[in-house]
């Protein structure tokens, strides 16, 4: 990978990192419906504006409605707002740790998928390591008997968005297969939008927030709609086109360690030896589950599983 390349790659996981600091603040004053319908429908809007100068992205797109409606409530609404509400009650760097057992979920997932991989027994040591890491994060929390209960159904909730997207990602591979470039992630963007937009805009209506909102959580819905999704899409496209997406789903291991560094400095979250131990031997079951077998590797299986146009033929620079 050359300089550019990099860089890119550090930018994408500074978006996905700062998604959980922008949802944080973001939920002290709009509820996580509200919030979600806001990211849809902009981050929707930004993307418009992109593809539209690419023909051969949208051609076809009517004939896959149903498809994006599947895909964006598993692959977009449930994490979203299991997410949102989470981060209600848990750190944004602990939402981000949580939320980078996907791959972890993957695996599980696809041994009884139809069509899906075998699990080896690497990898499924990798996540039984990464479940141990978890339980790490969040032990000595949970096992305090002051805990706030909602804590712990945080916990759960940010846990059940890392599953859905486990699956979306594999009802995205049987649906979506062949689909060009970001067609998948404009199709359940919008789908996303056109489902939840009307909904939570009536909730808004019945059970608005306290007005006026302030700039920190505006600011924080258009970063998260703008530069969380929107942008973070494109520089994720233009990483798998121009170095594969094995290259590319390192993001995977810088994201959570970016979320903590918002959280910390920014948020003024703080970060114990718990977090960092349970956040290395999270990535130490992803490194397992990853690495490349016999067959293809799971990162790259992951890609493609959540991003079915994506080629394991696709050049990869060195």
């Amino acid at each position: 990978m050359r300089f550019r390349e990099y860089l890119v790659l550090f930018v994408l996981a500074a978006l996905w990192g700062s998604s959980f600091l922008f949802i944080r603040v973001a939920v002290t004053e709009l509820s996580p419906l509200s919030l979600v319908g806001a990211r849809f429908v902009i981050a929707t809007i930004g993307l418009l504006l992109v593809v539209p100068f690419q023909a051969q992205v949208l051609r076809g797109w009517h004939t896959h409605l149903g498809s994006f409606a599947v895909v964006a409530i598993f692959n977009a609404i449930i994490p979203y707002l299991a997410i949102s509400w989470g981060e209600q009650y848990v750190p944004s760097g602990l939402a981000a740790i949580l939320t980078s057992t996907l791959p972890l979920a993957t695996v599980i997932i696809s041994h009884w998928w139809p069509g899906g991989e075998r699990i080896t027994w690497q990898r499924f040591a990798g996540v039984a390591i990464g479940i141990v890491g978890v339980a790490i994060v969040i032990g000595p929390t949970a096992l305090n008997t002051g805990v706030s209960t909602f804590y712990i159904l945080g916990v759960c909730s940010i846990l059940l968005g890392a599953i859905s997207y486990a699956i979306g990602g594999l009802l995205a591979h049987q649906l979506l297969a062949g689909l060009p470039s970001i067609l998948p992630a404009l199709g359940q963007t919008a789908m996303g939008a056109c489902i939840l937009g009307p909904i939570a805009a009536i909730a808004f209506a019945v059970h608005p927030p306290t007005l006026p909102l302030s700039g920190a959580v505006i600011a924080s819905v258009l970063g998260l709609a703008l530069a969380g999704t929107t942008l973070a899409y494109i520089c994720f496209y233009w990483l798998i086109d121009h170095v594969g997406p094995t290259r590319t789903v390192i993001v995977t291991y810088l994201l959570p360690c970016m979320a903590l560094v918002y959280g910390a400095l920014l948020l003024r979250e703080t970060v114990g030896i718990n977090a960092l131990a349970g956040l290395a031997i999270v990535l130490l079951g992803i490194f397992l589950v990853g690495r490349k077998t016999a067959g293809q590797s799971l990162d790259e299986h992951k890609i493609q599983a959540a991003h079915p146009q994506v080629k394991t033929e696709e050049r990869i620079n060195s």
